[in-house]
């Protein structure tokens, strides 16, 4: 593991669960550095007391009850950003706007704000795969982090 991979992730301790032929699942602990983080005012995982998240199994020699750390590239951090808060937003502010333009109908434009915001989060869930595969966790073993 290099400086420049520590660096660039956001890292969490967290416990093995279970362990599949595709994944394995890792409890993450909530304790007390996450108070101190830097990134606790975008990190989902500091606001929830147990979160078991999938990491894709690549095949090492993992134990069920083992102590390990995952990673999540900050890279990414923007774009979940942007898919999750901010395009959904945009959709409802313009459809909102748009509605409200031409029918000057409150309970319309809310409501085709809410639909069409609904809509977008449907069919990003139709592309949930896909963004498994882009938003990937793994697993850093080194017994000098244990």
């Amino acid at each position: 593991m290099t400086t420049e991979t520590i660096s660039s992730s956001i890292e969490h301790w967290g416990v093995i669960k279970e362990i599949t032929p595709k994944t394995i699942k890792v409890s993450l602990l909530n304790v007390s550095g996450c108070a101190s983080c830097h990134t606790k005012s975008t990190c989902a995982v500091s606001d929830i007391d147990n979160k078991v998240i999938d990491v894709i199994n690549l095949g090492g020699t993992y134990q069920t009850g083992e102590k390990v750390k995952v990673a999540f590239e900050k890279s990414l951090g923007p774009l979940a950003l942007g898919l999750g808060y901010l395009l959904p937003f945009f959709v409802f502010f313009i459809v909102l706007m748009i509605s409200w333009s031409a029918t000057k109908d409150e309970v319309f434009s809310g409501l085709a704000s809410l639909v069409s915001t609904g809509t977008y989060y449907l069919i990003l869930s139709l592309f949930r795969k896909k963004l498994k595969d882009t938003f990937t966790f793994r697993i850093l073993k080194d017994q000098k982090m244990l």
